[in-house]
């Protein structure tokens, strides 16, 4: 509390009643916000603005980060991609001094004015936060993406194999109806065969010669004449039996092709990959903080977490987090301000010179009168003194 100091104009001198001493830092700035209304943390103040070039910082660098990954990086496009995040860091500057205006003015117009401008200036936080959200969260899914894609790679190879083997299957199962055709050809053929008669004979009356002596009876001989359809189902069973032969050649080569590839050896590899990065799949959405909470969220096991699901969550968990950031950084320079209650009774009371000179000036001039005449009273008492002595 500054000490009150009132000087005292005598007739002949000036005697100070109280000596005047200089205020201290603390004590003016007690008067400054006594006088305002309010007071300032500026602890508080300097943490708020820490943060703020803390958020530009990472804004930035998270701009030369995605920059630096571009293929055919120069430096116009460096500069040409630092310019709106510059322009975003001003932004951010801006929000601090908004936000103590809010609490300070006292225009209610201005006061509106900086809450706009603070929530505009949230907005512009919230956005560069969610980019840099989803810039941290995309390596942790860039393993999982190429396990899966890698996964589904080895899938499509696999079932090409499958639709080689399925077409091999099909043509050895082609070529085994067409050889049991051929077989079932020759059965027939030869069933025909075996009932046919060797030959057909019949027994034909012959005349007698002309030239043999007259009352010759006729004679009789048995004619057989050879059956013409055994000749033609011999030649249709040689043929069957060559188309026979050709089919259970084909049967046999399917067979071959069909069993090659089953045991191809790239079938063979395609498979342990697939389930090497099955297991490594696995891993990597147990390890990913996204697919838990998703599979948290939803119900379900991580490994059952589709990519729409992780999308959702990752937007809801970045927005979120990131206007929870925003205001938060806020608040701690709105709440920097105190507002100060000052009392209608002001206990400190000050009084001109004019009136401490009122007041006092008769009693200090007669204990200055008092004061001199008994110093020269014992001024003359030790004058006194040393006479004697002598």
């Amino acid at each position: 509390m500054n000490v009150l100091a009132g000087r005292v104009r005598g007739s002949e001198d000036v005697l100070d009643v109280v000596p005047r001493e200089a205020p201290t830092g603390s004590e003016l700035r007690a008067v400054r916000d006594r006088q305002r209304g309010y007071s300032i943390n500026i602890k508080q103040i300097i943490l708020a603005f820490a943060v703020e070039f803390v958020i530009i910082g990472l804004i930035l660098t998270n701009t030369l980060l995605m920059v630096a990954q571009l293929p055919d990086v120069t430096t116009a496009k460096i500069i040409q991609a630092m310019l709106f995040p510059i322009a975003m860091a001003m932004v951010e500057l801006a929000r601090v001094p908004l936000a103590i205006a809010v609490r300070t003015q006292t225009s209610w117009n201005i006061k509106l004015a900086s809450l706009l401008g603070v929530l505009c200036a949230v907005a512009v936080t919230s956005n560069s936060l969610y980019s840099i959200g989803a810039a941290s969260f995309t390596p942790r899914l860039e393993d999982t993406h190429k396990k899966d894609s890698l996964i589904r790679e080895l899938e499509d190879r696999q079932q090409q194999f499958k639709i080689q083997i399925d077409a091999a299957r099909e043509e050895m199962d082609r070529r085994e109806r067409e050889r049991n055709a051929a077989a079932t050809a020759v059965q027939s053929l030869q069933a025909q065969l075996a009932q046919q008669k060797p030959a057909d004979c019949a027994v034909v009356t012959v005349p007698p010669n002309p030239t043999a002596p007259p009352g010759t009876p006729s004679s009789t001989k048995q004619v057989c004449r050879e059956n013409p359809l055994i000749k033609r189902l011999e030649s249709e069973i040689s043929i069957a039996r060559a188309k026979a032969n050709d089919a259970e050649a084909a049967v046999k080569h399917a067979q071959d092709e069909y069993t090659k590839a089953g045991n191809a050896k790239g079938l063979r590899e395609i498979q342990e990959q697939i389930t090497k990065a099955t297991t490594e799949n696995r891993e990597s959405i147990f390890q990913s903080q996204l697919h838990s909470l998703a599979a948290m969220i939803f119900g379900v096991d991580p490994n059952n977490v589709t990519p729409e699901q992780i999308k959702r969550v990752e937007f809801y968990l970045i927005f979120v987090s990131s206007i929870a950031a925003a205001f938060s950084s806020t608040l701690i320079a709105m709440t920097a301000v105190r507002r100060i209650k000052i009392s209608e009774t002001d206990p400190s009371i000050e009084l001109p010179d004019e009136a401490m000179n009122y007041l006092f000036g008769p009693l200090l001039v007669a204990l200055r009168q008092e004061a001199r005449e008994a110093v020269q009273a014992a001024m003359k008492d030790n004058a006194t003194g040393k006479v004697a002595s002598q």
